[in-house]
């Protein structure tokens, strides 16, 4: 095993944000023991920017069975969001035009995409770092405290969807400056606490959760036997794991939000978007990704509109179907917690879980037959008019 005292520290990244040193400890934590000579022989022996260098260049040799799609999300968990950037400065990139199109797109498609934002956050949640925030920022564990994070979080939304973020005292720039700021106070809660303080906060002692048995029997009979390297959860089992809300955390947002519309739109009730529309669409999010102050590089709607449907096919065949078979109790929970509160609003019908999920998991045409036959009468009905 190699001796990770002698890693130099005189070279800074690239990135401010880039946690190198992090991103090698981690790999040579993981990764040193049985490794297979996957190292250089002389890696100790290099700067610490040289190492990440070298490792950002061959994650395929750690992860094999990874696309390489997904190979830029890894380095993505130690970059940190940059809060310093102002949304009055409009990146060099900023395409006026397309992104007024993606407005129209969503005007046009408004109730689509509010069911795409509900089930873009059931397939987040997935993701055990995605869950923990939400969690430990106390605001969504019950109906009520849910039905008031999510109304305020619809509402910022669909602001950004309606407005222009980089303009300053328009509501979608003060929602945007909310949002940033949520983030923050969330990252500072979470980088005093050590991993078993997280773990133990994030865990709920009498967890909602009726059917979790029922769905993971579903989910284990939807894809085949995981391959070593396919995803990144290796990484969370060592003490260097980064804590808070970085650059990837993002990308899996971005990617859950967009997902509906540009691969299964019809499934939705979108019918025939344009691909112009489409990149249009997640144009948009590259737009609030920047703002919310994501990386270029990192983000998942960066690249054409076939690099974008790859990226986002890949990750969930490969990582976000895959995390259903491991759902936790406190996914049903916050889950069941975010269902029972659309059924506070006025505009919209009766949504038990069990139907939301048939939903959910109907849009990724994902086969659920032991929750399908679980569905009382009026469940059965109401499944039957929403589909």
């Amino acid at each position: 095993m190699m001796n990770t005292n002698n890693i130099q520290h005189d070279i800074k990244s690239s990135s401010k944000n880039l946690d190198e040193y992090g991103l090698v400890m981690i790999f040579k934590d993981v990764f040193g023991v049985n490794s297979q000579n996957k190292f250089p022989n002389n890696f100790d022996a290099w700067t610490v920017k040289k190492q990440c260098d070298w490792i950002k260049r061959n994650i395929a040799e750690f992860f094999p069975n990874m696309p390489q799609s997904l190979h830029s999300v890894i380095p993505a968990f130690f970059c940190q969001l940059n809060d310093d950037r102002t949304l009055e400065k409009l990146p060099e990139w900023m395409d006026m035009d397309k992104y007024r199109r993606g407005q129209k797109f969503v005007q046009k498609n408004y109730t689509a995409i509010i069911l795409s934002k509900i089930m873009g956050l059931m397939y987040i949640y997935t993701f055990q770092g995605e869950l923990g925030p939400i969690i430990l920022g106390e605001h969504s564990h019950t109906p009520y405290l849910g039905f008031g994070k999510y109304i305020a979080s619809v509402k910022s939304m669909f602001s950004w969807y309606d407005g222009e973020p980089w303009i300053k005292g328009t509501e979608a720039y003060k929602n945007m400056q909310v949002v940033r700021g949520k983030h923050v106070a969330i990252r500072r809660k979470v980088r005093q606490m050590d991993n078993e303080q997280i773990a133990a906060a994030c865990t709920f002692a009498n967890p909602w959760c009726l059917d979790r048995e029922l769905l993971l029997k579903d989910f284990a009979a939807i894809s085949s036997p995981e391959k070593f390297g396919q995803r990144h959860t290796i990484l969370n089992k060592s003490p260097y794991k980064p804590k808070g809300i970085n650059n990837a955390d993002f990308s899996f947002a971005q990617c859950c939000f967009v997902v509906a519309p540009l691969l299964y739109p019809q499934n939705i009730g979108i019918h025939d978007p344009t691909d112009e529309d489409l990149e249009a669409f997640c144009y948009m999010w590259k737009c609030y990704g920047y703002f919310l102050g994501m990386e270029d590089e990192y983000n998942f709607c960066r690249g054409s509109l076939e690099k974008i449907k790859q990226r986002v096919n890949d990750l969930f065949q490969y990582w976000v179907i895959p995390n259903f078979k491991e759902l936790s109790p406190e996914w049903e929970h916050i889950i069941r917690c975010l269902v029972e509160h659309i059924n506070y609003w006025p505009i919209i019908f009766y949504m038990p879980f069990k139907v939301m999920t048939l939903i959910a998991t109907d849009t990724l045409n994902l086969n659920m037959p032991n929750l399908y036959a679980s569905l009382n009468y009026t469940e059965w009905i109401l499944y039957k008019i929403y589909k």
